[in-house]
C-alpha cells in the first residue's frame, strides 16, 4: 500500500473512532456525574450517622447517670436547692468579692459607723454637686457594692 492509500483509509477510521469516543462521552458523562453525586451523598450521610451515634452515646451516658440515686440527689440539691432534714440552707445573692480583697486589706478595712440623718443629707447634696466624688452604689439592705457585668 502506498502512503496515499493509507491516508485515505486512515481518515474515515479516525472519523469513526472520534464519533464512537464522542458518543461514549455523551452517554458516560451524565452517569459519571450521577455516580460522583451519589458518592458525595454517601459521605455526607456517613458523617451524619457518626454524629448521631455520638449524640446517642452521650444521651445514653446521661440516662445511665440518672439511674444512680447519688447523682439524682446531687442534682436535686444543686438545681432545686433541696436540703436534707436538719440542714440549714444558705443562699448568697450577688457576686462574691472575697477573692478580690487581700487578707491585709480585709484586716485594715474598718466599716464606717452609720452617720446621722442630717449628715447623710449633706453628703448627698455634696455628691450631687460633684458626681466624680460619688462612692460606688450599694445594694439596698445589704450594704455591699453592687457589680453589673
Amino acid at each position: 500500500m502506498s502512503p496515499a492509500d493509507r491516508r485515505r483509509t486512515r481518515g474515515p477510521r479516525v472519523l469513526v473512532l472520534s464519533a464512537v469516543v464522542l458518543l461514549l462521552a455523551i452517554f458516560l458523562v451524565p452517569s459519571l456525574q450521577k455516580w460522583l453525586e451519589q458518592r458525595s451523598e454517601i459521605g455526607r450521610l456517613t458523617h451524619q450517622i457518626a454524629q448521631q451515634e455520638q449524640d446517642l452515646a452521650a444521651a445514653q451516658a446521661q440516662a445511665d447517670r440518672w439511674d444512680d440515686d447519688a447523682y439524682v440527689a446531687t442534682q436535686a440539691r444543686e438545681r432545686l436547692r433541696y436540703v436534707r432534714p436538719g440542714e440549714v440552707p444558705y443562699v448568697v445573692d450577688g457576686e462574691s468579692r472575697a477573692d478580690e480583697v487581700s487578707p491585709q486589706e480585709a484586716a485594715t478595712a474598718v466599716p464606717k459607723p452609720s452617720a446621722a440623718w442630717y449628715e447623710n443629707i449633706w453628703e448627698s447634696l455634696r455628691i450631687a454637686g460633684n458626681p466624680a466624688d460619688a462612692p460606688p452604689p450599694t445594694t439596698p439592705g445589704l450594704g455591699t457594692p453592687s457589680s453589673t457585668k
